[in-house]
């Protein structure tokens, strides 16, 4: 009986084509999961004579009124004019929305400069300074390096590179 030489990955659905004088391929070169029978299961479900009902006064609790949706949507709006005044929206690490710029925060407070021994000066000055963004949907809160600041480092690490070649 001839034998398939093509297999979907169950992971990613993407069509594998294997050698024949190799044999099947153990993991997917797409996604790098492995292939095989190995960690899936198979579950066949049979009707059931049961209906399931829901009380009235629990779907309440998941409803949202319409004053609340308002509320939503006037807050997605407000989100959005934000965005759309930023020059730099980076994507949370958490939740992947765009995040929005609260500000800037110097780096003083509680910061000791490390100094590296073949740079002989630190990365960043003591007062260095971040940007502030926050999730408008998980509020989390991240902290990226100032313009100024990226600048000045790059600048030194690019001049050290020069000087110990």
């Amino acid at each position: 009986m001839p034998q398939s030489y093509d297999s979907l990955c169950p992971w990613c659905h993407t069509e594998i084509v294997w050698d024949p004088e190799i044999g099947p391929e153990e993991t997917c070169p797409h996604c790098f999961n492995e292939l095989g029978d190995y960690r899936s299961i198979n579950i066949t479900v049979k009707p059931s004579d049961q209906q399931i009902t829901y009380d009235d006064e629990e779907e309440d609790d998941y409803d949202l009124s319409d004053e609340e949706l308002e509320l939503i949507d006037e807050y997605e709006e407000g989100v959005q004019r934000v965005l759309d005044s930023q020059e730099e929206a980076p994507e949370c690490a958490a939740c992947h929305s765009l995040m929005l710029y609260a500000g800037t925060q110097n780096g003083s407070q509680g910061f000791a400069p490390f100094v590296h021994g073949n740079l002989k000066q630190p990365l960043l000055k003591a007062s260095f300074s971040s940007q502030v963004y926050v999730c408008p949907s998980c509020f989390k809160v991240e902290y990226s390096l100032a313009e100024e600041d990226r600048l000045a480092m790059i600048e030194l690490l690019r001049s050290n590179g020069k000087s110990s070649s």
